[in-house]
């Protein structure tokens, strides 16, 4: 059987909307961002949230990264900051690493 890729969740801090996909980076019922310390979950229906094959090559594994310089959570597939165009090279944490440490942003 060959492998798939589901796409977890996550709960807006501000409104209490419910089962965000992972993809967005904003709350879809109030706008809000989705913060650094939020923790994804994997749904219910994993029938539901496996990508097909198109939608799973646009996504990677890597961790997404945060600015050093303003803070900017940015998509891991982004190669400078979305917020000051600084490098992710130049990017001292990510999400994996930190979540995995217990430390925070």
């Amino acid at each position: 059987m060959e492998p798939v890729r589901i796409e977890g969740l996550w709960d807006c801090a501000f409104c209490g909307q419910k089962g965000i996909r992972a993809r967005y980076d904003r709350c879809q019922g109030c706008g809000s961002p989705r913060g650094t310390d939020t923790v994804f979950y994997m749904p219910t229906d994993i029938a539901a949230a496996t990508l097909t094959k198109d939608e799973a090559a646009k996504t990677s594994n890597a961790s997404d990264w945060l600015c050093d310089y303003c803070g900017s959570l940015n998509s891991a597939d982004f190669s400078v900051c979305k917020g000051c165009g600084s490098k992710k090279e130049e990017a001292t944490k990510n999400y994996g690493s930190l979540h995995a440490s217990g430390d925070q942003f």
